[in-house]
């Protein structure tokens, strides 16, 4: 494209770093930060998102709280200090916050100074097994940001994954319904929806996009892409896992670290129960104790893009993962929106980019947005298949 040509778009729809349109709009929602998993009792540690670098930590009673990167005091990072109680000592002077950012403790100074000093805290919340924070102004939305699916199950966490490109090409991605039946044709794990190309059509609704996908069957899948980052659809068993679960209901969040990285945090409820849970858990944690006979799923991407592995030789435990971030990676670490050639299988890209676009300038006029509803428990994915 010349330099003299019109743009596609005239606001930034990619980024979202502090004080953008999209940074703004970003901020409205509560945000996946971390695994619950992963964040251990007593621990701290470091995080990046949006841009911005913070301090995550759980207390000894279990509680996870996000708080600023460094200490107000001289600027020592927080995720080198302790745990203590429901605070968290600066490894540096020893000054002490509590989780609603009050300073509790400064050994070395005056008694009443440490009334003075405040540091920077985070709302933050769990729900189904992920770490969420709130990082814009004034009261957060209702928690949790999503509905538990319904009816008896177990909540499955799989580990997140950093993917090395910006977080709207992931979730443009979720909303690519035909990418199935060619970037999952190797290994065949998603071969039941993929005997015949889909029609989609999407519409906006009051938290986000309902996006179906009519199959010449007649049969149509229903899949919920929330508002900003976050796809809820029925998906096939997970590798190792045919014969027990059947389709897990899978929500997938595509968090921003910075416009050119971001993390993918997948939660679902498989709907099993009793001995049926008890063989599910079995078979996952035979599943589990075979990692470490795979290499990392980075280590594959990037031997599929240098060309020493062939791409639909590729086989996997976590092969969907693969072969989506060799593909939606691939196409740069901020994809070029202003040269495509968009379709009709695109329907669902082409109307969330039309929202986003129309919140983005909205924000960058100083014009009212929209007010979006958290998702009703009542309103489900549809498996269409």
């Amino acid at each position: 494209m010349s330099s003299d040509a019109k743009k596609r778009y005239d606001v930034d729809l990619a980024t979202t770093l502090p004080g953008t349109p999209g940074g703004k709009f970003m901020r409205q929602f509560w945000i996946a930060v971390h695994d619950s998993d992963d964040l251990p009792v007593g621990r701290a540690k470091p995080i990046r998102i949006m841009g911005e670098d913070f301090t995550i930590f759980r207390t000894q009673s279990g509680a996870a709280q996000v708080m600023a990167q460094r200490c107000p005091h001289r600027g020592a990072p927080m995720h080198l200090g302790w745990v203590e109680g429901e605070e968290l000592r600066c490894v540096y002077h020893g000054w002490k916050f509590d989780c609603s950012g009050r300073c509790t403790e400064q050994p070395a100074e005056e008694p009443g100074y440490n009334e003075k000093v405040s540091i920077k805290t985070y709302p933050t919340g769990e729900h189904m097994g992920l770490v969420f924070a709130y990082f814009g102004e004034g009261e957060p939305p209702h928690f949790p940001p999503f509905p538990e699916p319904e009816g008896e199950g177990v909540i499955e966490m799989r580990p997140s994954t950093e993917a090395p490109c910006n977080y709207l090409q992931c979730y443009e991605n979720s909303m690519d319904e035909v990418h199935v039946a060619f970037t999952h044709a190797p290994g065949g794990s998603h071969a039941k929806i993929a005997q015949d190309l889909p029609i989609i059509t999407a519409e906006e609704t009051d938290w986000g996009m309902m996006r179906y996908g009519r199959r010449k069957t007649g049969e149509v899948r229903h899949t919920l892409h929330y508002a900003p980052n976050a796809v809820r659809v029925f998906v096939p068993p997970f590798f190792g896992m045919d014969g027990v679960g059947g389709w897990p209901e899978l929500i997938l969040i595509f968090t921003p670290v910075d416009d050119h990285n971001c993390r993918w945090f997948a939660t679902s409820k498989v709907h099993v129960s009793g001995a049926e849970a008890e063989k599910y858990w079995t078979k996952r944690r035979e599943m589990e104790s075979r990692a470490g006979e795979f290499r990392p799923v980075m280590d594959v991407v990037n031997d599929i893009w240098s060309g020493k592995l062939v791409y639909e030789d590729v086989r996997h435990p976590q092969l969907a993962r693969v072969q989506d971030i060799a593909v939606q990676a691939g196409q740069g670490r901020i994809a070029d929106r202003e040269n495509e050639f968009l379709g009709r299988s695109d329907a669902g890209i082409v109307a969330w980019r039309r929202i986003l676009l129309r919140e983005l300038r909205a924000i960058a006029n100083g014009q009212p947005q929209k007010k979006w509803a958290t998702p009703p428990a009542d309103v489900k994915p549809v498996m269409g298949a």
